[in-house]
């Protein structure tokens, strides 16, 4: 069994492509998690609904556990911090040493700083063609993982299945 990330919630709508709009109320943990991107949450102690992965049969009314893998997640990360850092730093360091010998009417250092930020613009557009693509994939999306028996009229007779 992967570790995984996990939040409770309640199937409030099932779509016609087999997934489930689950109703989550955010976390202060959802602040710190690089795939909020794909839950948009909102402001601590609101609640959001989310779509995911129904692959247990759940139905309306019914509690789930929604996880996504931990895997997923420090990819996830890996992109959305490292990624722009390293634009930011080469775009730092090629305009201070390498433009700076050719634009002499700016600093070094104001020129460095403007690379840098276009670098990081950039590193931004290629962040969101990567979403967009990385976004479709099943495994990034997060999935059903558990039924709970609390409160489901629908699943008491059940067998309860973990992924």
């Amino acid at each position: 069994m992967m570790k995984e990330n996990r939040e409770t919630g309640k199937i409030i709508e099932m779509t016609n492509e087999g997934l489930a709009k689950v109703l989550v109320e955010r976390k202060k943990m959802c602040s710190h998690c690089p795939s909020r991107g794909v839950c948009n949450p909102p402001e601590e102690g609101k609640q959001f609904t989310i779509e995911v992965e129904n692959p247990m049969g759940a139905v309306k009314g019914d509690t789930v556990e929604i996880g996504i893998e931990r895997s997923v997640l420090l990819v996830a990360t890996f992109w959305i911090y490292f990624v722009p850092a390293v634009f930011f730093l080469a775009g730092v360091s090629i305009g201070f040493i390498f433009l700076a010998r050719y634009i002499t009417f700016v600093g070094k250092e104001f020129l460095g700083l403007i690379v840098g930020i276009v670098f990081l613009m950039a590193s931004f557009l290629i962040l969101r063609s990567v979403n967009n693509r990385l976004g479709k994939k099943k495994s990034f999306k997060p999935t059903i993982v558990r039924i709970s028996p609390v409160n489901n009229k629908y699943t008491k007779n059940k067998p309860q299945i973990y992924y």
